[in-house]
This record gives C-alpha cells, sequence and structure tokens, in this order.
C-alpha cells in the first residue's frame, strides 16, 4: 500500500513538468516554422505600400544658368541687397497650389516646391538682377563700410498656377539706394504669363519666366528708369520714396 501511494505521489510530482514542456517546444517549434512566414508577410506589405504611393517631384523657380551675366551688361558699381520675400498665407505652402477651373485650389502633395517658396522667389529675383544689372548680392559678397546698395523689398500678394491657363504674380515692391545717390521707388506689379500645355513642368516655366519679368521692372527703377509695362506686365502706379 505505502508503494502504490509513493508511486502515485511520484506521479504527481512528475506530470505537471511534463504537462509544461510539451507545450513550450510546440511553441517553440512553432514560432521557428512561422518566423520566415511572418518575414514574408511583412516584406511584401511594405513592397506592396511602396508600390501604391505616388513619388514625389521637388520644383524651383530659378531657372537653369541663371546667375550668368547678360550679354553685353557691364559689371555694375554697386550691389544689390534682395531682401527675405513676404508671401501670402494661401500660396505658402510646400506643395503647389493649382486652381482649377471652377474655380477651387487643389493641393498637389506629390508636387512640392525645393524650398520654402519665399526662399524660391528670393533666390529667383536676386539671379535674374544680378543677370540684367552686372551687380553682385550681398548675399554672395560681404560689403565693405560704405559699399553702395540697391536694397530689394517685395511682398507678394497672389502667387498662383492655373492649369492649362496661366501663371500669375501680384507684387509691391521697393527698390532704395544706400550709401549712394538715387530715387527710391515702390510700385505694383502684377505678371501674367499664359500657360498653353497641361501638366506643371508648362506651370512652373510660365511662373519662371513671370519672376524674370518682374525682376525686369526692379532693374529699370534701379537704372533710374520709369518701369515700364509689356505684355505680361501691368503696372498699377509708382510711388517716389521719401529718403
Amino acid at each position: 500500500m505505502n508503494r502504490r501511494l509513493f508511486r502515485c505521489a511520484r506521479l504527481a510530482n512528475s506530470s505537471p513538468k511534463r504537462a509544461v514542456d510539451v507545450p513550450r517546444q510546440a511553441r517553440d517549434g512553432l514560432a521557428s516554422r512561422l518566423r520566415p512566414v511572418l518575414s514574408s508577410l511583412a516584406l511584401a506589405a511594405a513592397l506592396a505600400g511602396c508600390g501604391t504611393s505616388a513619388p514625389v517631384h521637388y520644383y524651383t523657380l530659378q531657372g537653369p544658368a541663371a546667375q550668368a551675366p547678360a550679354s553685353g551688361v557691364a559689371p555694375a558699381s554697386f550691389l544689390i541687397e534682395v531682401q527675405p520675400v513676404n508671401v501670402s498665407t494661401q500660396a505658402d505652402q510646400p506643395q503647389l497650389m493649382v486652381r482649377t477651373g471652377d474655380g477651387s485650389v487643389s493641393a498637389l502633395y506629390s508636387e512640392r516646391w525645393s524650398s520654402p517658396l519665399g526662399d524660391e522667389l528670393r533666390g529667383a529675383l536676386s539671379d535674374a538682377l544680378k543677370r540684367d544689372l552686372g551687380a553682385l548680392d550681398v548675399q554672395l559678397v560681404k560689403p565693405g563700410p560704405g559699399a553702395a546698395v540697391w536694397r530689394v523689398q517685395t511682398d507678394v500678394q497672389r502667387f498662383e498656377l492655373e492649369s492649362g491657363r496661366q501663371a500669375q504674380l501680384d507684387a509691391t515692391w521697393r527698390v532704395r539706394p544706400v550709401n549712394m545717390k538715387g530715387s527710391g521707388l515702390l510700385c505694383r506689379s502684377v505678371v501674367t504669363e499664359p500657360v498653353t500645355e497641361e501638366g506643371v513642368p508648362a506651370l512652373i516655366a510660365a511662373q519662371q519666366r513671370a519672376v524674370v519679368s518682374l525682376a525686369g521692372a526692379m532693374a529699370s527703377a534701379i537704372r533710374g528708369q520709369a518701369p515700364a509695362g509689356s505684355a505680361s506686365v501691368q503696372m498699377l502706379g509708382c510711388t517716389a520714396l521719401k529718403d
């Protein structure tokens, strides 16, 4: 009788170990078999996500070879200081904001500016003015004490891209001489460039032309000439700035 009780007690003490060991071994074996399957599923899901996301394209307002001086332009005796450009909140977005035919505005999240829009405008205006005037921007060279400088300030009220129709730039701008003689001007210009092709590249090219045309009006004022309108530039008036 005692021997039988001893045997039952031994079985009772050992059975929990076998009950625990077997599921643990089963779980380890199942995990080892499922691990490659789960890894393959995760990779497939990642690849599927990459395949469905649209590629992002980046654009700039600075045209190719923009810093090459215009033919026949002598080096200027002054520097230019193109200050940061203020842009309306609606247009100052990292993605392109395109106006559609029904009057709504669409955000193209896969079409983006390569830098903040104000920086794009400042850089493009600086390049165009350097080309037109043969002058250097103080952003590139440190002016000496008393250096002659033309300071350029720009506030953009409207910056519009209208698919298949036009690109428009509405800006108030000031040019003022520093440490030199000259007459400062405060002007407003509306520049409209037609777009005859569909697609984002055509809109970007039109807005690049608009910035160059705006810079041309500024360059005329710096030369002491009255900024004149053209087929693309509408001048809405200028006022002489007080010293």
